[in-house]
């Protein structure tokens, strides 16, 4: 198996990108050698995603990366760092380096794992995406789709 799995949350503006590319392309019926899940609730949920016969994962998500808002790009975690400062795991504020090492703690096997992060312009209170995000969108679902070579 094959995910792509879109995390954030509707009330976040921007914070929604990752819901949004997984609904579109589930929509869209562009999952064609992998499964779209929108992981809008708890992150912890991303541990049913891990594990045996799992070939990769996409994760789609807003990401501060330091670039302009609405470029994106594919890492690896281990190229990334979190900048949260969580004193442990936490189901009101999630973070997904912290979700993997309680993964590997649980003794999970750990598919490979990308990130298709996305720039956010706005991350504050509201629905829908900021402008920046929203003209982009198509790029997004392309990226992600390409991902898994569609």
């Amino acid at each position: 198996m094959r995910y792509l799995v879109g995390i954030g949350t509707y009330a976040a503006t921007d914070d929604s990108i990752g819901l949004r590319v997984a609904e579109a392309i589930a929509a869209e019926g562009l999952d064609k050698g992998f499964t779209a899940i929108d992981l809008g609730g708890n992150l912890l949920d991303l541990l049913h995603y891990l594990g045996e016969g799992i070939e990769r994962v996409l994760v789609v998500d807003a990401a501060r990366m330091g670039r302009e808002p609405g470029e994106h790009q594919l890492f690896t975690l281990e190229h990334a760092r979190t900048r949260k400062d969580l004193a442990g795991l936490s189901t009101h504020e999630d973070d997904l380096a912290k979700v993997l090492e309680l993964a590997r703690a649980l003794g999970r096997p750990l598919p490979p794992i990308t990130v298709l992060g996305i720039e956010p312009a706005d991350v504050s209170s509201g629905m829908g995406l900021s402008s920046a995000l929203e003209a982009r969108f198509r790029e997004y679902v392309v990226a992600a789709v390409g991902f898994f070579g569609g």
